[in-house]
C-alpha cells in the first residue's frame, strides 16, 4: 500500500512540473508566431519595394516564404487576405477586418497586437510605394523588438514557472501523504 502512495506522490510532483511548463511554452509559442511575422514583413517590404507585384500576389509570396520557420497565425491571416483580395468581391478594409477577426479569434496573439497589426496592413495598398516599405520597416522594427522581449522574458521566468511548479506538486504531495 506504501507503495501506491509513493507512485501517487510522485505524479502528482510530475503534474505539477507539466503544470509549470505550460506558461513557459506559451511564451515560446509567441516568439515563434513574432518571428514569423518579423520573417513575413521583411519578405512583404522586399516584394512591395523591390517585386513590383500587386499586393495579393505580395502577401502570398510573403506568406509562403521562409518554409523552415513554423506556421503560424500571421502568416495564415496574410495567406487568407491575399486569397480573399485576389477574389475582390468587397472593399479592402472589410475583407481584412474579417480575415483578422477570424484568423485571431483562437490564437495567443493580444488585442493591441492584433490592432497593431491591423493598422499596419491598412495603410498597405493605397498610397505611394514609399509609404508603404517605411510602414513595413517600423512595423517590423516593433516586431524585432518584442521578439527580444519575450525572449528576455522567457529567460526570467521560464525558471521560476517550473519551479513553481515543482514546489506545488510537492507540496500537495506532502499534504496527500
Amino acid at each position: 500500500m506504501e507503495y501506491i502512495k509513493l507512485i501517487g506522490a510522485v505524479l502528482v510532483i510530475l503534474a505539477g512540473a507539466g503544470f509549470g511548463a505550460c506558461p513557459v511554452h506559451k511564451m515560446k509559442e509567441r516568439t515563434k508566431e513574432f518571428e514569423g511575422l518579423y520573417f513575413c514583413l521583411l519578405r512583404l517590404k522586399s516584394e512591395i519595394s523591390h517585386g513590383g507585384k500587386p499586393l495579393p500576389e505580395a502577401m502570398k509570396a510573403a506568406a509562403d516564404s521562409k518554409k523552415e520557420v513554423k506556421e503560424g497565425t500571421y502568416r495564415i491571416v496574410i495567406r487568407s487576405i491575399a486569397k480573399r483580395l485576389e477574389k475582390g468581391r468587397a472593399a479592402y478594409e472589410t475583407q481584412l477586418r474579417e480575415c483578422v477577426t477570424e484568423g485571431f479569434r483562437d490564437s495567443i496573439i493580444t488585442k493591441e497586437e492584433q490592432e497593431a497589426f491591423l493598422d499596419t496592413f491598412l495603410l498597405l495598398g493605397g498610397g505611394d510605394k514609399e509609404k508603404q516599405v517605411q510602414m513595413l520597416a517600423y512595423y517590423a522594427e516593433n516586431v524585432r523588438l518584442a521578439i527580444a522581449q519575450e525572449k528576455q522574458k522567457k529567460k526570467e521566468k521560464s525558471y521560476l514557472y517550473r519551479s513553481l511548479g515543482i514546489l506545488g506538486g510537492i507540496f500537495l504531495a506532502v499534504i496527500m501523504y
